[in-house]
């Protein structure tokens, strides 16, 4: 104990480090006192969505006071509801699981964060309580209820509530309207709009979805709103442009495109443009959840506790509006909150006024009693100052010699308690800061080190003796020399202080790393003495350094290299101006692995690949993973095609092996690109972009490929950059337009309709090249629906000029099945222009079955139970038509040019004839594109084709040319035999 107290008079020059390093591990310390629980927050919007601070407020207050540690997530698909941002979030939430704290309860808030619990749960949330809440979709809210881990609460908008609130103000309406969207919330929304219709049997219930609109549009839908209708406001967050709009400008639009009060049924809008209702207190939603955890860890286990049904509210209103439109105020529940109401400043304060009167009159009295005692007291206390003046000059003299007693007292005894605080000081922060304190005499090389050295180190040393000897027992020999140098440096005055990082020399399989640090004391004639310092065990920050610096350049997925790290080998390799190839390759139909399989299934079989990888890896190559499905390889000092060749021909029989994943068997395809170095290109970016194209070119080529780069291809590319430019000018800038070809039925020469084509308005382009690569770009749902409304327009503007109503048939594309609104939007243009949907006929193509047979099947049953007609285009060109045949709902097939070529070639051509009396004993319609002559014209007919298109009657017209010929009958013409 003797020889740890002198420690301290030698050490103060390191109390300051050391109660620095005292505070850091005290909060380390207090926390693990006791133990805390982590809460995980999912919303599935932003922090600033307008529900969502009361909803975390909610959640808070609950867990005030309570050992909890709240984490919290956003996903906002108010903004971005698409699969890739769901994919992002996961991803994210994903790599912050897999390396923090585990959570022992989830809360999720609204709708898509339930979802996304419900998807991921085995991935993410395993066994792990999770309470919900804020669920529209009240069946989603059941259903995840059932599960052993879920729990929580339903939103039911109180719109019943709502609904016979507003007929009390408005007894004369005959009609309720609701503004919904098609997202997640916005579905519940409508579900329970319907729902709560069911009592209103006397009123007409319609539904305002704006993902059927433009924002544009849906304002003039909103202005013919009239004085009968009882105006809901649900959800109106994207319209069908994809166009989401902030809440605020919401309240905006609504307000200067309605001449009706709006009630909401949620939180937000009043005060800013709407009447209000009752609402849903979304600080209770968040309370109730909170406590549900709180009951979890209390010991109630989840699947004891019931899904709520009952959502809390309050009635609550702007108060101009209610004037606006002069509503009677006796009508308004006593308990609503009003805003934007002025109250009388007389009437509002009169009861301060009053009792700020009757204080003042009392402190008057007060004061005047005061007033009068106090002069009293004056001269009682003068009498008494004069005897008390006489008494303290005595008692000043013995008082004096007292006090310097005590003084000197007092400062032994403070000198002594600082001096014993300081000692614990010194202990706490040696003991707790994983360090240990070190001397070193100058004069005689003794070095002496506190006790607490050998926890540190985890074995017995000797702590004084030699400096070599003490020091051989802590460090690693080949540091030793390293710290007798940097001690001799400051001996020497070379350095100011010793500061040194070192490894022990452990026999173990944990290297441990420390931190020597000291500086040296001087006696009375600056002569160096001695040197005290500290040891310190950084092994953990070492490690994290040395974790941070691998997964900065490592995928965490598959520990191969990423992308950057990738960069950086390439880059190396271009200085030192060696040659060698990039080899970029990704798996085929990866995305469909994804969807049908799950994430899971996916992220396994990357890692299968990678490790495949590794295994035929040698000193030439360099494997990287790119992000997603896509691998790169650099091979080092490769000049030629078939050295290359022998790596692919290994890559290829690496995938040849069937893959096993979850006792499921999967073989597995991939298309590659290849490119030189320096040859093709000298910039990384464009060595990289080279071997993207190239390997673009053999997805296009029918993938399970490899192709090499070569100069066409970025010419090619450059093409294909400028017709996307090209298109996208003419989706800003109007353009595109429309001709239109007739078709002719054989039997009576009429024009039965029109087939429109889409054309370039500025550019001479082939739809054949501009067409694919919309598709591909996605510029097609955008294109697609122009085309349906010009085309419904220009028939409902014929029809307007006081012509004939005919068939107008337009093309649909497979890639515009990603346009979920595509039929609402259609019909809502049929509706909008009053043309009738049986003269409105879709043109598909039979390669959309080939991504999804049910769901192109649902979807082609909608349009038929729409009333719309639906032709089977380019009959004849794929593998499985006939088969097609029997059980597409389809009403009209167009056989191909080439197909019609091909039979009528033959004097006799009854392969042609058995077809069209194969469609024909289906039901169908027949119709032969691309007729330009007047044989193959009689040999049709000859075997009952229905309809004729082509230069044979007409090439493709524009508008003004086309009503010209509008009305023509080519019965003549179609007589011949």
């Amino acid at each position: 104990m003797k020889r740890e107290r002198k420690f301290v008079c030698s050490l103060l020059g390191l109390f300051v480090l050391a109660v620095l390093l005292v505070s850091f591990r005290g909060s380390i310390v207090n926390g693990a006192e006791q133990p805390r629980k982590n809460v995980l927050f999912i919303s599935s919007y932003t922090q600033s969505f307008m529900t969502v601070p009361d909803q975390i407020s909610g959640i808070k207050k609950e867990f005030k006071n309570q050992p909890i540690n709240l984490d919290m997530e956003f996903m906002d698909t108010k903004r971005f509801a698409s699969d890739q941002n769901i994919k992002n979030f996961y991803t994210n939430l994903s790599f912050k699981i897999k390396n923090t704290q585990k959570y022992d309860a989830v809360i999720v808030g609204d709708d898509a964060a339930l979802q996304f619990a419900i998807d991921y749960q085995e991935d993410l949330f395993s066994q792990i309580p999770i309470v919900f809440f804020g669920i529209n979709d009240k069946d989603r809210a059941k259903e995840a209820a059932k599960n052993p881990y879920m729990t929580g609460i339903v939103e039911e908008t109180s719109l019943d509530e709502n609904i016979q609130l507003a007929r009390k103000f408005n007894p004369t309406a005959t009609k309720v309207a609701a503004i919904v969207d098609d997202t997640l919330t916005g579905k519940g929304d409508q579900k329970q709009f319907e729902t709560a219709m069911q009592a209103f049997t006397d009123l007409d219930s319609i539904i305002l979805n704006v993902s059927n609109y433009s924002f544009e549009e849906f304002a003039k839908v909103l202005e013919k709103i009239d004085e009968n209708t009882i105006l809901l406001f649900l959800s109106m967050n994207q319209d069908n442009t994809n166009h989401y709009m902030e809440m605020q400008d919401q309240y905006l639009f609504i307000k200067n495109h309605t001449k009706v009060p709006v009630y909401r049924a949620s939180i937000g809008g009043v005060g800013e443009g709407l009447l209000g209702g009752r609402l849903i207190s979304y600080e209770a939603f968040g309370q109730i959840a909170a406590g549900m955890v709180l009951d979890v860890f209390a010991g109630t286990p989840i699947d004891s506790i019931p899904l709520l049904e009952e959502t809390p509210y309050y009635y609550f209103f702007d108060n101009q509006i209610i004037k606006k439109y002069k509503i009677d105020e006796a009508l308004i529940p006593k308990e609503a909150v009003l805003v934007n109401k002025r109250i009388n400043p007389l009437k509002e304060y009169m009861k301060y006024i009053v009792t700020v009167g009757v204080l003042i009159l009392f402190l008057g009295c007060v004061a005047i009693i005061l007033i009068i005692d106090n002069i009293k007291r004056r001269k009682i206390q003068r009498k008494l100052q004069e005897s008390n003046e006489e008494l303290s000059m005595i008692y000043e003299e013995l008082a004096a010699s007292e006090e310097e007693l005590k003084m000197q007292y007092g400062l032994v005894e403070q000198h002594a308690k600082e001096t014993d605080l300081l000692y614990q000081k010194y202990d706490i922060a040696i003991t707790s800061t994983d360090s240990a304190v070190w001397e070193l005499d100058v004069k005689t090389n003794e070095l002496e080190v506190s006790s607490n050295i050998q926890n540190i180190v985890n074995k017995a040393i000797p702590i004084r003796g030699d400096f070599n000897y003490v020091l051989g027992y802590v460090i690693h020999p080949e540091y030793k020399e390293q710290v007798f140098n940097e001690i001799q440096n400051c001996i020497m005055g070379k350095k100011d202080e010793v500061y040194i990082q070192v490894s022990d020399n452990a026999q173990d399989k944990r290297q441990r790393w420390f931190l020597i640090r000291g500086k040296g004391i001087h006696d009375k004639d600056n002569n160096l003495t001695k040197i005290y310092g500290i040891v310190l065990d950084t092994t953990s920050i070492i490690e994290k350094e040395e974790y941070i610096k691998h997964a900065a350049s490592h995928d965490y997925l598959t520990d191969l290299p990423n992308r950057l790290r990738f960069m950086e080998v390439l880059e190396e390799e271009l200085k030192k101006e060696s040659s060698g190839a990039v080899l970029l390759f990704d798996i085929d139909d990866f995305k469909s692995i994804n969807d049908t399989l799950g994430h899971v299934y996916g992220d396994e079989l990357l890692k299968q690949i990678a490790a495949r990888i590794r295994n035929i890896q040698d000193e030439k190559m360099y494997v990287a993973r790119m992000g997603g499905d896509e691998f790169l390889i650099l091979l080092k000092d490769v000049t030629d095609n078939q050295i290359v060749d022998l790596y692919i021909k290994r890559i290829k029989k690496m995938f040849s092996q069937v893959f096993m994943l979850g006792g499921r068997e999967d073989f597995i395809h991939f298309s590659m690109g290849v490119t030189f170095y320096p040859m093709d290109s000298k910039n990384i970016s464009q060595i990289i972009m080279n071997a993207d194209t190239a390997m673009y070119k053999a997805k296009k080529s029918g993938k399970n490929s490899c192709i090499y780069y070569h100069e066409q291809m970025k010419e090619e590319l450059k093409s294909k950059k400028k017709v996307e430019a090209i298109l996208r000018e003419a989706m800003k800038n109007d353009g595109f337009c429309l001709y239109y070809q007739p078709q002719i039925e054989v039997k009576t020469g009429e024009i039965i309709g029109f087939e429109a084509l889409l054309r370039l308005k500025n550019h001479n382009i082939s739809p054949d090249i501009f067409i694919p690569i919309a598709e591909e770009r996605g510029y097609i749902i955008e294109i697609g629906r122009w085309v349906a409304k010009e085309a419904i327009r220009q028939m409902a503007e014929w029809i307007k000029k006081g012509y004939p109503e005919k068939m107008i048939a337009i093309n649909y594309s497979g890639k515009q099945m990603r346009d979920k609104g595509f039929i609402n939007y259609v019909k809502g243009l049929i509706q909008e222009y009053g043309m009738k949907p049986e003269y409105l006929e879709i043109e598909i193509t039979e390669g959309i079955f080939f991504e999804n047979n049910t769901q192109t099947l649902d979807f082609i049953k909608e349009l038929r139970n729409q009333g719309f007609k639906i032709a089977l285009d380019d009959f004849g060109t794929g593998y499985s038509s006939l088969y097609y045949l029997t059980y597409m709902p389809v009403d009209k097939i167009k056989l191909d040019k080439s197909i019609i070529d091909k039979f009528l070639e033959f004097e006799n051509n009854k392969v042609m004839e058995s077809l069209i009396l194969l469609a024909h004993s289906l039901n169908l319609k027949i119709t032969a594109e691309g007729i330009e002559e007047e044989n193959k014209l009689i040999k049709l007919k000859q075997n009952g084709c229905d309809y004729i298109q082509g230069y044979l009657f007409s090439k493709p017209l524009i508008h003004m040319d086309l009503e010209k010929i509008y009305n023509n009958n080519y019965k003549n013409y179609c007589a011949i035999n």
